[in-house]
């Protein structure tokens, strides 16, 4: 082997590009077999070399360890130079210096730099350059006692090397035993090996699994080629595995490295026990009987999970409809017609569901949940209330903010109008259930509206507003009709809720709307037409009263209100009564509007007398109109009244019209 490799040392000034010296002829060598060309009284860098780590020279950098560039500094007569800074640069895509890329000149004068290759992967030949600089004043003598350089200058030389090839193989890949508790821990290992041995020079190792978390997931191994990382069958680094970790995998668990093949082990996680199951939810919480108009079918849905509240995939959940009525299915579970119990598998989030369907008694049932493996694991669903649905003629009423709006002569005053519903049993009707109005006067805002606004508060609300129709014949009174798709009333004489042939039933009529107020449908008057319900029976029970088509089914649930569009301008009529023995002077008098109704509900009314004469007791008397359609009657005790004092009344209405009147003490 070549002991001296091929250096070409080069004396230039610093900042000069040209070279020059003294002291010998240029390109003859100073000395040794390294081919060292030398300038006359400058330093000689007298060989450059390449170490293995046995101390043999060499031309390779070798796959793993370091290689050392071994550098001798000389003067020109060929002794050595301590003390001095040699430097050496590369293709750092091929080789890096481990130490550092610098090296200080011992007493023989050689600097020794540590040379690996950059990576396994690095391939191919290259070479370092070796660099001297010398400074003006670093050196007063050479160690031959001739004078040093007086200008500065940079010697340089160069080392050639071939890579050597990089065999990395992963061998020894240590899991541990096969089976992992549930969120278990263990530590993993593997060896890297470079060319049969193992790897001196850092070899990185990646790691990757199929679930779970490793810690680190990348690792270079150690003076001894070995790498240790922990690996948790968890989920707890949020990586995109499912939350219930990896119980019950079998999980993969690989590692590699650049050049190397991929070494794989299998590892299986037991499954985690399940410990709870909760009660989800129902959807909705109200259902309602079949042919009600209503939703008949809810959603019961429960969680299954284990102790860390992950939840479970794939297990077997039974689900009963606890509660039944003397035999009679209060609902039915799975399907319609079934009240036997369903068995279900929990989804990947770890929830099953069954549907529940109403029976025929409006009532409260609950769903139970227990884990087919372990029915100690088992929970009740919250309480579905199934109510009867349809509205009831019996439970329907209508209510109206003011009875009396000052809309007689006035557009634009309006009211509001409320319909509340139940059922039979006096359960909410179901949200969505619609209700219609009609007026003999003004107009509706909207015509029609809803239940559930307010979720199961089975009633809607619309407006009044007034303005033409004002029918004079009515005198301002005006009819409002609301209706809505109900049943007729029965007397559940079995007590099954559901109309049996032969009990007792209130048949409904044909709904309308009484105008005139003659409590009889009159030609002219709106009706609301509604095709009688097919009847099973031959011949219905006698209804009560005999006033519908003697059928019982569904029907129009109606009410009617009487509202008056009000005048504005009040009619005051009165007188004061004078006082007796026993009694004081009182002042009667009613108050209506020009129709003979009630003045605007809300309407001020003021009582006032003289200054020390006659005047309500206890002084100004103020009062609002009542909600009624009826004149307002008042009776006042007075005080102080002399004949002749003035008692006086005044009203004003929502929309500030007033109207005076006095009354005169006899």
């Amino acid at each position: 082997m070549q002991k001296i490799f091929s250096v070409l040392a080069l004396a230039c000034a610093a900042t000069v590009v040209g070279c020059g010296g003294g002291g010998g002829s240029a390109g003859t060598p100073s000395g040794g077999s390294g081919g060292v060309v030398v300038a006359s009284k400058d330093p000689v860098i007298k060989s450059a070399s390449l170490t293995d780590s046995g101390g043999a020279t060499t031309t390779s950098i070798g796959a793993s360890g370091y290689t050392v560039l071994n550098v001798a500094l000389t003067d020109p007569s060929g002794r050595p130079i301590a003390n001095q800074i040699i430097d050496v640069t590369g293709d750092n895509q091929k080789v890096i210096f481990p130490e550092g890329s610098s090296g200080l000149t011992n007493a023989a004068g050689v600097a020794s730099i540590k040379v690996a290759r950059a990576s396994l992967v690095a391939s191919g030949a290259g070479s370092l350059t070796v660099t001297y600089s010398y400074k003006v004043g670093a050196l007063l003598n050479f160690p031959d006692g001739s004078p040093a350089p007086t200008s500065d200058k940079v010697i340089a030389a160069y080392v050639g090397y071939q890579l050597s090839t990089a065999n990395v193989s992963l061998v020894n890949f240590d899991v541990g035993a096969s089976v992992l508790s549930a969120y278990g821990t263990r530590q993993l290992s593997v060896q890297a090996n470079v060319n049969g041995a193992p790897a001196l020079t850092p070899v990185q190792i990646n790691f990757t699994t199929t679930c779970g978390h490793i810690s680190p997931t990348t690792a270079s191994t150690d003076s001894t080629g070995k790498v240790t990382v922990s690996y948790s069958a968890t989920d707890a680094a949020g990586t995109v595995q499912s939350t219930q970790g990896c119980s019950g995998k079998a999980v993969e668990i690989s590692a590699s490295a650049i050049g190397s093949a991929v070494a794989t082990r299998t590892i299986s996680v037991e499954g985690a026990p399940a410990t709870s199951i909760g009660f989800d939810s129902v959807s909705p919480q109200r259902i309602y009987l079949a042919d009600s108009g209503g939703v008949t079918q809810a959603i019961a849905q429960f969680k299954l999970v284990n102790a860390r509240g992950e939840p479970l995939l794939g297990q077997d959940v039974r689900l009963t409809l606890k509660t039944l009525n003397g035999g009679l299915p209060k609902a039915f579970i799975g399907s319609i017609g079934s009240t036997a119990a369903v068995v279900s598998t929990t989804d990947g989030n770890g929830k099953v569901s069954v549907p529940v369907f109403s029976g025929t008694v409006p009532t409260n049932v609950i769903v139970n949940a227990a884990l087919v493996s372990n029915p100690a694991v088992q929970t009740d669903s919250a309480v579905l209330a199934i109510a009867s649905g349809r509205p009831a003629q019996a439970r329907a009423s209508l209510s109206i903010e003011a009875l009396a709006i000052e809309g007689f002569n006035t557009d634009g005053t309006e009211t509001s109008v409320t319909m509340s519903l139940a059922d039979r049993q006096g359960n909410p009707v179901p949200d969505g259930t619609a209700v219609n109005f009609v007026t003999s006067g003004g107009v509706m805002i909207p015509p029609t509206c809803t239940t559930g606004v307010v979720p199961g508060d089975s009633r809607c609300t619309v407006k009044i507003r007034s303005q033409n129709p004002r029918v004079a014949a009515h005198r301002g009174r005006v009819q409002i009709l609301a209706y809505a798709a109900g049943e007729e009333d029965f007397v559940d004489a079995n007590f099954n809720n559901v109309y049996d042939c032969g009990e007792r039933w209130t048949d409904l009529n044909t709904a309308f709307r009484d105008d005139n107020e003659s409590r009889a449908f009159d030609t002219g008057e709106f009706s609301v037409p509604r095709a009688p319900s097919p009847s099973a029976c031959a011949n219905a029970a006698t209804p009560s009263p005999t006033a519908g088509d003697g059928v019982w089914g569904t029907a129009d649930v109606r009410m009617q209100s009487t509202i008056v569009f009000a005048t504005g301008n009040a009619v005051i009529r009165g007188s004061v009564i004078a006082a007796t023995a026993t009694t004081p002077a009182t002042l009667d008098f009613t108050i209506a509007d020009g129709n003979g109704n009630s003045m605007p509900t809300g309407s001020d009314v003021v009582v006032s007398g003289p200054v020390l004469g006659c005047a309500p007791s206890g002084g100004v008397f103020t009062a609002k109109i009542a909600n009624t359609l009826a004149p307002s009657l008042i009776s006042l005790p007075l005080s102080n009244c002399t004949a002749g004092d003035a008692v006086s009344v005044e009203v004003t209405s929502p929309l500030k019209l007033v109207t005076r009147a006095a009354f005169i003490a006899p």
